[in-house]
């Protein structure tokens, strides 16, 4: 199975559709806790996939509320697509984040899940500052990451990363090798 995440194949596509909703259900739960929306956020997710935390997120969105699902996959995209297509607070961007002509200050929420580590370690530094860029003043994102090597990122670059970012941690949860980081503005 191919873990190409710009061009999946079907198969890998049906596979991570049905593996993040099963592996990431504590995971969301606790992060839409954490979260505590009051409705008319403009939220980035930031490698939504096939739209697994978008869906349970957009719920929690009135109409004045925005979603932003930014993918670099054209095929999870239009999974997303799909999963969302009754609602009209979405907006959907396919490319890279340091590419699309976000404007600064566009977010109140960055979430993203399990994507960090897929980024080449040398891409990182500049994702997560266009991440601090495009968030508002107090704005905050949520990361849940696989935190053990060899396939992970560990806890201590994303830290790093972030706070050159000047986006401070203000929460933290760990469970086995996953962590849900909160940052802030």
């Amino acid at each position: 199975m191919s873990f190409n995440f710009k061009n999946p194949s079907k198969l890998f596509a049906w596979y991570y559709s049905l593996l993040c909703p099963f592996y990431g259900r504590k995971f969301y739960k606790k992060l839409l806790k954490v979260l505590e929306l009051n409705g008319d956020e403009s939220i980035l997710d930031f490698g939504s996939g096939a739209g697994v935390l978008a869906k349970k997120v957009i719920k929690y969105l009135r109409d004045n509320g925005q979603l932003t699902c930014l993918d670099t996959s054209s095929a999870f995209l239009n999974k997303a697509h799909k999963k969302l297509k009754n609602y009209d607070n979405v907006e959907y961007l396919l490319g890279d984040i340091r590419d699309l002509k976000i404007q600064p200050n566009s977010f109140d929420v960055i979430i993203s899940s399990w994507v960090i580590h897929h980024i080449s370690p040398e891409d990182r530094k500049e994702i997560i500052e266009k991440f601090a860029s495009t968030l508002k003043q107090n704005g905050r994102v949520l990361l849940i990451e696989y935190c053990k090597k060899p396939h992970g990122i560990s806890e201590d670059e994303v830290l790093e990363l972030f706070n050159n970012a000047f986006l401070k941690i203000s929460n933290k949860h760990q469970e086995k090798n996953t962590v849900l980081f909160e940052f802030r503005k």
